[in-house]
């Protein structure tokens, strides 16, 4: 490359040495600007470049790339700049031409001309155009012109005017900056001449955060706080926080502190401080409360109760605790704590022992205590919102309970039965002790040692709060003689101290004889009859009806037709329900009526024979004539006009409908025939019924008769002889008491004559006439009065045999009066099929009754093994038990040699054996399982040999004779009561039903009690029936009836 020098003169071939020097001054002139004009772009680049990143700087981090940027940016405007200048002067020099148009540009005057004369004289060519004079003339011309302008002028100098005042300026700042801000230019310079390099932003603001992470509860706001330092003149007090969701906050500083309310956050963000060049940036991250794990209270009870410490769990808040007890507080939290406080009744703090998450109090007295709240604190310092309240509910120790479930407040029992007492106590903290004392009204009392023994438990341990025992009760273990009443009442204590047992009301068991328990029965059955009487005359009001509206079907419209026909359709199924209401409640007084041994086996067949009669009538017929009469009163269509359809279009609904009236009609008639059957089967089972209780009563006054003569001969020998003012206070007293009974006997005495009487004027039965006319020939009140007078004057030998005689005539005439069994003649009108099924109904009910009897003999033989009496005494009462399970094996051998069925033979021997054991057993005075254990496999077998009847019952059920069916109906029934194919091992006997242990050993060791302990066996239900409809079919025939008068006034309305 070539040098340039601006002083060496232009050597055009023939140009004006004024021109030359013109032009040599404008070259010169030139390269001076333009290379001023390189350097000051130079500069200004650098300094833009360096102002820009010190800008920046204070505005944010710039990053190194702008940075950069901005470096790079400044040297490549250098060297641009240099390389601009090289060009003009070095690579592409200019030549005169250039710096004539550059004159031209400036000096207008000069035209094409300057130009024109230099492009000539540059000219080599030796072949010119023009001629020499013209050339110089126009070289003088112009060098003429061009004295008057300075070419000099022709260079601009306004750029680098500008650009060297631009410079100027950034360099005044510069200097300036570096002046008042030393550190900052220091800073940004280091930075911008490195900016790959660490070197940490100044800034004039720091913001120095609490925390580089700040936590918050979710969702609630905060208060963000942070310190400011100022480090020159600039104090800006602005505040601008950006979180990355875009929501901006804005606040002042002061006193060089930030303080600034942030909204709540739901996630984990980050935020940016900034005051003026100063920025922090610091995470938010929320978290929830610290919430409360588990908080559980242990409870140390009173000390009377001994119960071991309890602990419930407390987190809904409530606490329900017994007066006098302490509580122990313990919980967790889900982190872990730095403080809890826990304000415990009227107390303020008590302590509280933290671990890690957990803490637990001392035991906290509960007196005056009603109320607690806890406040916590974690380890951020985050409490629970509000304090955490809980309620302590403190109560009494409440007076246990005791309950009878199954015992009725009146009832009455026979006096050779055994009754269970299930019993019920319950206590919120603890049963102690219960039992149940009774005592007759006649004045049998037990001691306290036999009440203690036989009907007193107690609890194992503290803890048991309900349980269930079955205590046992026979009156003729007891002595107890029929006609008198026993109260009882239980009691139960609990620990609480010096606290009265807690009783139950009086409940009365009336003992009743099997002759008064028979006309009980026959009295409640007795009312089955008018029941039956009412119900056919309902029956026959729906007949009458259905007879109406079948008359009237063409005049009454298709609404009135239909309305009727469902009303008498409702009638006959409520008609239904009471007849088969009627059925279920006698076979609870049939079931009633096996207890009594009065009553034979063929009245009982008799009967279950006729309740299921009731039962299928109420089941078939009286449901189809509803069915018919159902469908009657479904509508036929409308009959359409004429001109749509004929009128016989409608025609064979309408017979559709009138064919089920019909068929209604048929059947209802059947039911009242059916009914009449009914009445007159249960009229003559009455009859059969009111003999056999007659009889029965009959023999009761001789029985009686019987044991006055052998208490007077007991006494002879202490009375004989002696005048009634003679004798000692006892025996006077035992004459007057005795005397007393023989007025009653002589007043049942008439009774039982007016009664046989009466009976005799209804049926005409010839031996009931001859014994009404026997007593009134005997005067036999007069004669059993006359006796009594002899007891009064001590008159005993004379008084004990008269006693003998009517004993001996009584039951003379019980023999007369008693039906006869004519099973063997029954079966004449169906043939032998019918009595073979009769006969196997009949066995059936025997054993029924036999497993019944065996039941309650096991029954008594346990209550008899718990009473604490001599050898003597469970001796003879165990003869006594003996002497009934020899009877037991006596009827079974009777129901075996009357009916025999082979296949039953294996199976009745069986039960002979066991039963033969027992009553062995028994005879020695063992009441322990060597009596127990054969009476319960007499029990198992007996209900193998009903089970095989009943299968066979349900063979012939398909038959359609009346005793299969009636074998079927009774098995239904008694099965429910008897509980057939449950025979087993069990807890029914003794000891607790609730799951708990009691001190009682349990008397069921060998099977369990399936008899009925309590049912039908209240005094109203026992003891007779009102006449009175119940309310139950009251209700019901009233709005039979008044639907009658609905159904009667449209009639009435339409008849002319």
């Amino acid at each position: 490359m070539k040098s340039v020098n601006s002083n060496l003169p232009i050597e055009p071939h023939h140009l004006p040495e004024r021109l030359k020097s013109q032009f040599s001054k404008l070259k010169a002139r030139l390269w001076r600007i333009e290379l001023a004009l390189g350097v000051a772009w130079g500069i200004f680049a650098v300094l833009v470049s360096f102002l820009t990143a010190f800008a920046l700087d204070r505005w944010q981090d710039t990053p190194s790339l702008i940075r950069g940027s901005l470096l790079l940016g400044a040297l490549s405007a250098v060297c641009l700049s240099g390389g601009w200048w090289c060009w003009r002067w070095v690579i592409a020099q200019r030549n005169l031409r250039d710096y004539s148009r550059l004159v031209q540009r400036r000096y207008r005057i000069l035209g094409d001309r300057l130009l024109g004369i230099v492009e000539l004289t540059e000219d080599k060519s030796e072949e010119t155009s023009y001629s020499e004079e013209l050339y110089l003339a126009a070289v003088q011309q112009v060098d003429l012109d061009a004295r008057g302008c300075d070419f000099t002028a022709a260079v601009s100098t306004r750029l680098l005017s500008r650009l060297g005042a631009g410079s100027a300026v950034l360099a005044l700042l510069t200097f300036i900056l570096l002046a008042i801000l030393p550190g900052a230019f220091s800073n940004t310079l280091s930075r911008w001449i490195n900016p790959g390099g660490n070197t940490p932003r100044y800034t004039l603001v720091t913001i120095k955060p609490n925390t580089s992470e700040h936590l918050a509860i979710r969702g609630e706001s905060f208060f963000l706080e942070a310190d400011v330092n100022y480090l020159s003149f600039w104090k800006p007090r602005t505040v601008t926080v950006q979180l990355d969701s875009g929501y901006q906050v804005m606040g002042q500083v002061q006193d060089n502190r930030i303080r600034l309310e942030i909204p709540g956050q739901f996630k984990e963000t980050s935020m940016q401080m900034t005051v003026g060049d100063g920025m922090a940036e610091s995470k938010i991250r929320p978290m929830q409360r610290p919430t409360l794990v588990s908080l559980n209270a242990s409870i140390k009870m009173p000390a009377y109760l001994n119960l071991e410490d309890a602990s419930i769990d407390v987190e809904s808040g409530g606490l329900d605790i017994l007066k006098g007890s302490e509580v122990k507080i313990a919980g967790a939290i889900n982190r872990p704590l730095q403080e809890i406080v826990l304000n415990w009744g009227s107390t303020n703090r008590v302590p509280v022992s933290i671990s890690n998450v957990t803490f637990t109090t001392d035991w906290l007295s509960t007196t005056n205590a009603f109320e607690a709240d806890i406040h916590w604190k974690d380890q951020f310092g985050f409490t629970n919102a509000q304090p955490w309240k809980l309620n302590i509910r403190q109560r009494d120790d409440a007076a246990p309970t005791f309950q009878f479930p199954e015992l009725y407040r009146e009832m009455a029992i026979l006096e050779t039965e055994a009754l269970e007492l299930k019993t019920e106590v319950r206590d919120d903290f603890g049963v102690k002790e219960f039992g149940i004392d009774w005592e007759t009204m006649n004045g049998v009392k037990p001691s306290r040692d036999v009440l203690d023994v036989d009907f007193k438990d107690s609890s194992l341990h503290a803890a048991q709060k309900e349980l269930k025992v079955s205590f046992y009760f026979s009156p003729n273990l007891y002595d107890i003689e029929p006609g008198d009443v026993v109260e009882l009442r239980g009691y139960v204590t609990d620990y609480f101290p010096d606290r009265e047992p807690g009783k139950t009301a009086v409940y009365r068991i009336h003992i009743v004889s099997a002759v008064e328990h028979a006309e009980r029965i026959r009295q409640q059955l007795e009312a089955l009859l008018t029941q039956l009487e009412d119900v056919s005359r309902l029956e026959q009001s729906i007949a009458t009806a259905t007879d109406e509206t079948l008359e009237k079907m063409d005049t009454l419209s298709e609404e009135d037709l239909a309305a009727r026909l469902q009303d008498q359709a409702t009638d006959q199924k409520l008609n239904a329900s009471q007849l088969s209401e009627m059925a279920r409640k006698g076979m609870e007084t049939l079931k009633e009526a096996m207890r009594n041994p009065t009553f034979t086996d063929e009245v009982m067949s008799e009967w279950s024979k006729t309740l299921s009669e009731m039962q299928q009538l109420a089941d078939q017929k009286m449901q189809d004539a509803a069915k018919a009469l159902s469908k009657a009163s479904q509508s036929p269509p409308s009959q359409s006009p004429p001109s749509q359809s004929p009128p016989s279009q409608s025609s064979p609904s309408k017979s559709t409908q009138k064919q089920a009236m019909q068929e209604a009609q048929e059947t209802e008639q059947e039911i009242l025939e059916s009914l009449e059957d009914l009445q007159a089967m249960v009229n003559e089972d009455l009859d059969q019924l009111q003999a056999l209780t007659l009889a029965q009563r009959l023999r009761g006054l001789g029985r009686t008769e019987m044991d006055l003569e052998t208490t007077l001969m007991e006494g002879a020998e202490d009375t004989i002889g002696l005048f009634p003012d003679e004798l000692a206070p006892r025996w006077r007293a035992l004459h007057g008491k005795l005397g007393d009974t023989q007025k009653e006997t002589a007043e049942e005495s008439q009774e039982l004559q007016d009664e046989i009487g009466r009976f005799f004027e209804r049926t005409q039965k010839e031996a009931y006439g001859e014994v009404s006319e026997d007593m009134k020939a005997r005067q036999t009140v007069e004669g059993i009065l006359t006796t009594q007078e002899l007891i009064l004057k001590n008159i005993t030998m004379e008084a004990a045999d008269q006693a003998a005689i009517w004993s001996a005539q009584f039951e003379d005439w019980a023999g007369q009066l008693e039906p006869q069994d004519d099973s063997e003649g029954s079966g004449g009108g169906e043939g032998g099929g019918e009595s073979n099924q009769q006969d196997l109904t009949k066995q059936l009910m025997a054993l029924l009754r036999m497993r019944e009897s065996e039941l309650n003999l096991r029954m008594q033989t346990r209550l008899l093994e718990r009473q604490d009496t001599g050898p003597e005494t469970r001796i003879e009462k165990g003869r006594e038990l003996s002497i009934n399970q020899s009877k037991l094996q006596e009827n079974l051998l009777e129901v075996r040699e009357e009916i025999p069925i082979p296949f039953l033979d294996p199976i009745f021997e069986e039960i002979h054996g066991h039963m033969g054991n027992a009553a062995d057993a028994l005879a020695r005075g063992q009441t322990d399982d060597r009596a127990i254990q054969p009476e319960t496999e007499s029990i198992t077998t007996l209900t193998d040999a009903i089970n095989i009847l009943n299968e066979q019952a349900q063979q012939n059920s398909s038959s359609s004779s009346s005793s299969s069916q009636a074998m079927s109906f009774m098995m239904q029934m008694m099965m429910a009561k008897q509980g057939m194919g449950k025979e087993g091992k069990g807890n029914t006997g003794g000891g607790s039903m609730a799951g708990g242990d009691t001190a009682r050993d349990s008397l069921n060791q060998g099977g369990e009690d399936d008899g009925d302990a309590g049912e039908s066996r209240t005094v109203s239900r026992g003891g007779g029936q009102s006449s009175d409809l119940p309310t139950e079919f009251r209700k019901s025939f009233e709005a039979y009836y008044k639907k009658l008068e609905q159904l009667e006034q449209p009639t009435q309305r339409n008849t002319p």
